[in-house]
């Protein structure tokens, strides 16, 4: 019996301890991208509102233009097709 109890604690606590550590990792990185998406998305919806303040309607290409810089300033790059949801987001609602 005190064998079997030696090679639990030599054997399975570390192997369980390390999926425990990965597990909690993986969530935590997970949390963090998620943090970072929604920073993205309203750094977008923001900007997006700010190019149809500043050129008012139409002039689409003019807008999309000033996002792509502004987006690319700060150091973030997103693809036509989010920048186009998101006008539809702001502008359905």
């Amino acid at each position: 019996m005190e064998v079997i109890g030696g090679w639990l604690q030599q054997v399975l606590l570390p192997g369980l301890s390390a999926l425990l550590v990965a597990a909690l990792l993986a969530l935590v990185r997970r949390y963090i991208n998620r943090l970072e998406d929604e920073r993205l998305r309203q750094l977008l919806l923001e900007l997006v509102a700010a190019a149809e303040q500043i050129y008012g309607p139409g002039r689409g290409a003019e807008k999309r233009r000033y996002v792509i810089d502004k987006l690319r300033e700060s150091g973030a790059e997103i693809g036509r097709e989010q920048i186009e949801a998101m006008v539809y987001e702001l502008t359905a609602s």
